[in-house]
């Protein structure tokens, strides 16, 4: 078979899971029910990215950075070509402090296409 050069955008890099998780360099006994594994003390010399879930630290989210840039990218998307104008003014808008502070009731607004002249 003769050898391809790829530049990095014509190449296809795949992540298996299923044996990145069964390293034994990584995880002693990998087949082994062990969760204590997953324990600070078991975890310190691990690399936080040994175990794609818990992609640095149990408490983080490995999409999180992607679904971050994903809602700017549509919410930039939105307001390059959509036009929204509230039909309620700011001190008739009532609102809730609860986890997050938001509206007590729906918000009313109008949504025009932006002028395609104007971008």
């Amino acid at each position: 078979m003769p050898k391809t050069t790829l530049s990095p955008q014509e190449q296809t890099l795949l992540i298996f899971p299923f044996y990145i998780h069964r390293n034994p360099r990584i995880y002693p006994d990998p087949e082994v029910f062990n969760p204590d594994r997953f324990s600070k003390e078991s975890s310190q010399e691990r690399h936080p990215f040994a175990y794609l879930p818990f992609s640095a630290g149990p408490r983080n989210c490995i999409g999180q950075r992607f679904a971050l840039l994903e809602g700017k990218n549509i919410l930039s998307t939105v307001l390059r070509n959509l036009r929204i104008e509230s039909l309620d003014k700011p001190e008739d808008i009532a609102v809730l402090g609860e986890l997050i502070l938001r509206p007590k009731h729906e918000l009313r607004v109008k949504v025009t296409l932006r002028n395609q002249k104007n971008l």
